[in-house]
């Protein structure tokens, strides 16, 4: 049994579902395994606390919130990743010796990422990351590299309609976006957590692991979709410059939303970006098979 005890924040978000279900599945191999709830969302968790997970109540912010915990997972959406830095340093006060932040998404240590504004508050909970292991000796991170989730493919945020078959992107069709699977996602955090108990002191603080499943153009992606759902769809490309013109507007404005939707649809669509360049880690993880992209739509669509 690992040593690691584990603290899930935003459990209830899109991939923190998944990720609490997987810890859950594999309860017996850590010391502790817990869900971190506001008072106020505890009922959002009372099915998988039912099924034996542990839900601790009170905030991120607290230092005792995290007491009797090693390790921490945070899965926050937009809004609320801009927390983490104080996180960070509640958890350490405590005593955790692990943090995972909210990345799982594209390399952001590279090309347009380090100053496109969606990845703003990512690339700011890096920098404290460093800062502080720096200054505490023991503590270190993982950051956990994926692309983009694989099922987000049939989500709007990358101009997908899947209701009524079409596809709005700014970019070319040629342009390629990294996937993986949300559940094969929850597996590779696991496992990972896993291996801490293997991590030679001498390394470094920092622990990163690129595992996006395969590599899809849009064409290729829209082709799948198509596939799976039996529906032609229609597709409109728009040069990549109207979506930063378009998040450059919407900021004037003070809709963060849609600034950071543009954002995001602005640095998927430019060509000169690759989400998570080579080499990857699958080597890593030699007893996770992920699914395919159409593997992935399939289950999503439950066809």
């Amino acid at each position: 049994m690992s040593l690691q005890s584990v603290l899930i924040i935003g459990a209830s978000g899109y991939i923190g579902r998944p990720v609490a279900q997987e810890f859950l599945s594999q309860k017996s191999k850590f010391a502790r395994v817990a869900i971190l709830s506001d008072v106020s969302k505890v009922e959002k968790f009372a099915e998988i606390a039912k099924s034996g997970m542990e839900i601790v109540v009170g905030s991120f912010l607290e230092p005792d919130s995290f007491k009797g915990f090693t390790t921490i997972i945070c899965m926050l959406g937009n809004h609320a990743m801009k927390y983490q830095p104080e996180i960070i340093d509640a958890a350490i006060s405590a005593g955790v010796t692990n943090f995972y932040p909210s990345e799982f998404g594209s390399d952001i240590s590279q090309g347009a990422y380090l100053s496109n504004r969606y990845f703003r508050d990512k690339q700011i909970t890096r920098e404290h990351l460093a800062k502080v292991a720096e200054n505490h000796k023991g503590f270190g991170y993982t950051l956990m590299i994926t692309g983009s989730f694989a099922e987000y493919a049939a989500n709007p945020v990358f101009g997908i309609d899947p209701e009524e078959g079409t596809f709005d992107f700014f970019g070319p069709k040629e342009k390629k976006e990294p996937f993986t699977g949300i559940l094969d996602v929850a597996k590779y955090v696991v496992a990972s957590v896993l291996m801490l108990e293997s991590k030679n002191q001498s390394e470094t603080p920092c622990r990163t692991f690129r595992i996006p499943t395969a590599v899809y153009s849009w064409e290729e992606v829209i082709q799948t979709l198509s596939r799976v759902q039996g529906k032609k769809y229609t597709c409109t490309y728009h040069p990549n410059s109207e979506a930063h013109k378009l998040a450059q507007k919407y900021a004037s404005e003070g809709d963060v939303d849609k600034e950071l939707g543009y954002a995001l649809k602005a640095m998927i669509g430019d060509p000169n970006e690759e989400g998570v360049p080579k080499p990857w880690d699958h080597d890593k993880f030699p007893d996770i098979h992920p699914e395919s992209l159409e593997t992935s739509l399939r289950r999503y669509f439950g066809k």
